[in-house]
Parts: C-alpha cells; structure tokens; sequence
C-alpha cells in the first residue's frame, strides 16, 4: 500500500525539487479534472456504481456507497514528481516503489507524454483496492467511449491480442485495455487523434 501521509511527503518533496519538478508539479495538477473517473469523483461517469438506497427512521433514502480512503482523500500529494533523464531512452515512467512520475526534461511541453504517464499514476491507485474497482472504471469508459469511437470494439482487439500485448510488455510497463480506453478518452478530452497520448504524441 501506498504512502498516503501527504503533508510529510509534499514537504520533503519541496526540500529537493527544482523548478522543472515545480512546473511538472502544476502541470498535472491542471489535469487531474480529466482523472475524476478513476478516482471515482461523485460527479463523474463511475458515480452510478456508488449508488444505493438505505434505511433512514424507517424510510428509504437515496445515497451513495463510502469509498476507501485511497479515493476518498485522493491526493496528488502523496507522490514526488521529477523532470530528470531516464534510462533506455524512455521518455517518462511512473515507479511503484517510489511512488514517483518522472518524465525527461524535453518532454516537459509534451502533454501526452505527462499524461500518459498519469495513466500509471491513477492505475497504480486502482490496482491497490479490490478488483472491482478496476471492473467499474473499464466498464463506464468502455460505455461512454462505444458511442463516441464507431470502431472501439476493433481498436481494442488489435490491441489486446496477446501478441501485441507481449511486444508492449517487453518495451516496458503495463499497457492493459483499461489503460487504452483511458487514453482514448482523453485523446477526445484533448482534441487529439486517437492513439496520441498511448503513443506518447505520436498517433498510430
């Protein structure tokens, strides 16, 4: 499980971070409304799985089901972000250990690539809990994107066939089908071509 002590971790953040890390910082920040689905904001496509009736005095009234404290109090506090060079020449990564989002100084003005890489952030979220959690998040971006993508169903056959999932899982990371519906989204969120912020900007 995840650090969720936001307060100390923001603050040895700042001790450290440069003014690139700064704007990363920001940067994400302005695009953390995009992400309501996932950490199952109450006005968002997922809120109709919180729904639920309970007995109040003796009568039956409308509520919605308490949400762990990961999405609850859902923070971006409660990782570090940094703006360094990476590795194998990859452009950005998200660590599960550290709990960090780290993407290349060039890519800094690349919103697809900070986005993807929020991707990984918000799936890393959703893998802590349940399984479940997962199954409501891919089913209402699943809903929502067949009536905006005529050929989704297409799309993500290509996409989850297990040979073009292996040539993607030796390149690095985890790319499942939730992760392609989330990019879809905000593709059409962006104005995008659709593949952009998969593809790290670069459209298929």
């Amino acid at each position: 499980m995840y650090n969720l002590k936001k307060d100390d971790r923001m603050l040895e953040w700042h001790k450290t971070a440069t003014e690139n890390d700064k704007l990363l910082f920001d940067k994400i920040g302005d695009f953390e409304e995009y992400f309501s689905d996932m950490v199952f904001d109450y006005d968002s496509i997922t809120t109709r799985f919180l729904k639920c009736q309970y007995m109040n005095n003796g009568e039956w009234e409308d509520g919605l089901i308490s949400l762990p404290p990961e999405l609850e109090y859902f923070d971006l506090g409660w990782f570090w972000f940094k703006v360094e060079e990476l590795n194998d020449n990859k452009l950005g990564c998200f660590n599960c250990l550290e709990q960090s989002l780290t993407i290349t100084p060039k890519e800094l003005e690349s919103n697809p690539t900070i986005l993807h890489e929020m991707i990984h952030l918000h799936e890393y979220v959703i893998d802590e809990l349940p399984l479940y959690y997962h199954d409501v998040v891919f089913w209402c971006l699943y809903k929502d994107l067949s009536e905006k993508i005529s050929d989704l169903d297409k799309r993500i056959e290509q996409h989850g066939h297990i040979l073009n999932e292996q040539i993607i899982y030796e390149q690095g990371g985890s790319h499942d089908i939730l992760f392609l519906l989330k990019s879809f989204d905000l593709d059409l969120k962006m104005n995008y071509k659709l593949g952009t912020v998969f593809g790290y900007g670069y459209s298929k």
